[in-house]
């Protein structure tokens, strides 16, 4: 085994594949939660209503798992958003804060379009610097 950026060991099984298993496996905590929770309420073992303001939660769990090694800039920025979404609609929710998703979403729009131009325009500069430095005309 060799030296790994965040725990030091190449070959550990949560860091394989494209983004590692974190997502999936809080993704499925959290649908196995629910899961449970619902199996509960309809034996009438616990109330649902009672745990159900809690759902943005989920989202939460979804934007760790972006957080977590091994990530890009964009995954960071989508799991810095869902966390934020969350928390937002948890705080929301709970009666914290009066402003809710529904006042929120069309920022979320404008930061999601924003994100896709800034991309392209990045992309853009990227193609025009490669093709200066070979010295060549670009196709557009």
């Amino acid at each position: 085994m060799t030296y790994h950026h965040h725990h030091g060991l190449n070959g550990c099984e949560w860091c394989e594949g494209r983004h590692g298993l974190w997502g999936a496996f809080l993704l499925g905590l959290g649908v196995f939660a629910v899961g449970l929770i619902l199996i509960l309420d309809n034996f009438g073992v616990i109330d649902a209503g009672v745990v159900a303001p809690y759902w943005p939660l989920l989202l939460v769990l979804v934007g760790g798992g972006h957080l977590v090694p091994p990530t890009s800039v964009r995954r960071s920025g989508w799991g810095l958003s869902l966390i934020a979404i969350g928390a937002i609609m948890l705080l929301h929710n709970l009666g914290v804060i009066a402003v809710g998703i529904e006042v929120l979403w069309p920022v979320v729009l404008v930061i999601f379009g924003a994100s896709l131009l800034l991309r392209f325009v990045l992309r853009r500069l990227r193609r025009l610097e490669d093709v200066a430095r070979r010295g060549s005309t670009p196709a557009v």
